[in-house]
């Protein structure tokens, strides 16, 4: 075994020793079983320290190319390569499930990404989704728009935006929630990738373990989710037809000493009611009493489609207790992700420091091609020809849900939004039902996950109207009231005996 050691190198003496021990295992000079010189010898003939030796024989274990043997010393495995060696070698599978952190666990749930992966899957009829018509958006708009960006931009379109948003998007943004009541300057908005983003940020900036935070019970899957991964215990509220109720909010403001109130006031999700005023003015004089912050969720506020429409609590608010949420998600383009957020400029501070860590800025075409949209003035006819499409889509679901009068199924119709909220005959058999549905090519989100803990008290499930065309909603609702028919018996009706509510929430 000859090994020549070079003093001038910049190779550490052990390194030298042991890559050429290595490369003579490789091309077969040192064969299987060879025993490989005692570390006192070796040190002796090279001049080296023994301690020099036992490193580079400890390297050579390590790669698994020798091993130490009671009664023979340092002996070759095999005259194999190195890869080859390691590729016989057992390699334990990794079980990421040990290393997961606690409050990954704790988001374990992927009701969100279940919904959306439906659009992949053909000839479904999803009544599920929260998102918009594939029609709600002018095809030639939107290509004449993106070529103008595209013009006017150029290279700016592969540029960074500041991480809290475009200044000329925010500026837009600005203009657009003043027609909507609401005064904000440029540093108190902020430009996120939906307003998803934005309920995240809020919970990682407010929620400690263990803190209580209060819920319109039902309320958004996606909130839940969000205030659970920070391990907040969620206490719902129940509604009634004119929203959260007061009463029931006071006791446990005094109860339980809440951190914030999550709140949607307008067509909310997934029930469809809207907080009368008389409640929007209470709720604030509760979170001024109480010391109360609110976090106001309004991404259906424009989809009205009767009346006009009620003022945000932002915009009643004088006393910055109100953090607004809203994105163009819902009236725009679900994809382009663009939401926004409108609060204190120390908590738009704070959701900056998340941001960039989170995805360093919103995608610079979308928040281009927002802005251009507002400041095309496109906004306004587009919102009139949304609340044209919706109402009749509304109107045609809930014919069909009337045709046929089916005892014990109890209707919420909403004045706007994407949503109707169904109570089915506490005789149904959910589970299947719902199975039976999805067999049959339709999906539908059943309430419970609408509930803190799940605790829900009757078979409701929350239908879309916004997305499927009006084919499928009628024959999507068809299907449905089959299943309701098929997945109920005259014996289980008879000993659950259904009485229609008029409040389905309390």
């Amino acid at each position: 075994m000859d090994i020549t050691i070079n003093r001038e190198s910049k190779t550490p003496i052990y390194l030298q020793i042991k890559k050429q021990i290595e490369h003579q295992i490789v091309v077969g000079k040192l064969p299987s079983n060879f025993i490989l010189p005692a570390e006192r010898t070796l040190s002796m003939k090279l001049g080296v320290n023994r301690s020099t030796v036992v490193k580079a024989y400890m390297e050579l274990k390590a790669d698994g190319l020798v091993e130490s043997r009671i009664g023979s010393g340092t002996v070759v495995l095999a005259s194999l390569t190195k890869d080859v060696t390691q590729e016989k070698m057992y390699i334990p599978p990794v079980r990421w499930g040990q290393f997961e952190s606690k409050r990954a666990a704790r988001a374990g749930e992927q009701t969100i990404n279940n919904i959306l992966s439906v659009f992949e899957k053909e000839r479904i009829i999803s009544f599920a989704s929260g998102i918009s018509s594939e029609d709600a958006c002018d095809i030639n708009l939107m290509k004449n728009l993106n070529l103008q960006i595209i013009e006017k931009y150029r290279e700016k379109l592969f540029m960074p935006t500041p991480v809290d948003g475009s200044t000329e998007l925010k500026t837009a943004i600005k203009a657009y929630i003043q027609g909507n009541g609401i005064n904000a300057g440029t540093k108190q908005i902020m430009v996120t990738s939906g307003s998803q983003q934005s309920i995240e940020f809020f919970a990682r900036t407010i929620i400690d373990s263990g803190d209580v935070v209060l819920v319109e019970e039902p309320t958004y899957i996606g909130a839940i989710q969000a205030f659970e991964s920070y391990d907040a215990k969620i206490i719902g509220i129940p509604m009634d037809d004119e929203g959260i109720r007061l009463d029931i909010l006071e006791s446990c403001l005094i109860k339980y000493r809440p951190k914030f109130l999550y709140t949607q006031p307008n067509f909310h999700n997934p029930t469809g009611v809207s907080m009368s005023l008389e409640r929007r003015k209470g709720l604030l004089k509760l979170a001024y009493y109480y010391n109360l912050p609110i976090l106001e969720d309004d991404p259906y506020g424009e989809l009205y489609y009767s009346g006009n429409p009620l003022p945000s609590l932002k915009s009643l608010d004088n006393n910055d207790y109100v953090v607004y949420l809203s994105s163009f998600s819902k009236t725009i383009s679900f994809s382009l992700r663009v939401g926004f957020v409108v609060a204190s400029e120390n908590i738009i501070s704070r959701f900056i420091q998340f941001k960039q860590i989170t995805d360093i800025q919103t995608s610079t075409l979308s928040q281009l091609t927002i802005n251009e949209f507002l400041n095309g003035g496109h906004m306004g006819p587009h919102l009139d020809y949304l609340r044209k499409i919706y109402k009749n889509k509304r109107d045609l679901m809930l014919n069909e849900l009337n045709k046929g009068n089916l005892d014990g199924m109890e209707i919420t119709v909403p004045n706007g939004g994407y949503f109707i909220w169904l109570r089915l005959p506490d005789y149904i058999r959910m589970n299947e039902f719902v199975k039976g549905l999805a067999d049959k090519g339709v999906v539908v989100m059943l309430g419970d996950i609408f509930y803190p803990g799940y605790s829900i008290n009757g078979n409701y499930i929350r239908l879309n109207f916004s997305y499927p065309s009006e084919k499928y909603i009628k024959e999507g609702v068809s299907i449905l009231k089959n299943c309701i028919k098929q997945y109920s018996t005259a014996s289980l009706k008879k000993k659950y005996e259904f009485k229609a509510e008029i409040n389905p929430f309390i």
